[in-house]
């Protein structure tokens, strides 16, 4: 069976089944990628900013909003709570700032919402690969939950689901 490649662009949310492969490109925005090891399918989750402070204009801009859009999404499609799991990657530093410039933090906010959703939903965080100052490319194979991370010219395998 071949695997299917589905982007996901910025401030989007998708979810899909084995044996695609869903991808992003990530800078300061946060890439949740949330797994029902049972099942086999998960979803990614291309988050903006941290906090949705336009009242629920665009839900899959922010942390706060799309994961739990994201989790909703995969309970409707079958998948079982006690199955989830997270990973996570992005929020580098993409630009130099001020110390008291605020946008200069927004990788690290957007790191700390989205562990924090995490949490309140009650889905166990497995892997990270966030922060510095570097670009990520992300893959996330629903075959069985593992996430490739590409930075800056390295390549990391997350396996644990």
């Amino acid at each position: 069976m071949s695997e299917t490649l589905l982007n996901v662009g910025v401030a989007q949310v998708r979810m899909a089944k084995e044996p695609t492969v869903l991808r992003t490109i990530l800078g300061s925005c946060v890439g949740i990628c949330i797994y029902d090891r049972m099942k086999k399918i998960g979803g990614l989750a291309h988050v903006l900013l941290p906090l949705d402070t336009a009242n629920g204009a665009n839900p899959e801009k922010y942390a706060d909003t799309a994961i739990p859009l994201l989790v909703q999404m995969l309970l409707k499609e079958g998948a079982k709570k006690e199955f989830l799991s997270a990973k996570i990657a992005g929020g580098a530093s993409m630009f130099k700032f001020e110390s008291n410039v605020t946008l200069g933090q927004i990788g690290d906010r957007n790191v700390e919402e989205t562990k924090k959703m995490l949490a309140k939903l009650q889905i166990p965080l497995l892997e990270e690969d966030t922060g510095g100052n570097s670009g990520r490319v992300i893959d996330f194979y629903l075959m069985d939950g593992h996430l490739k991370v590409k930075a800056a010219g390295q390549e990391k395998i997350y396996y644990k689901v």
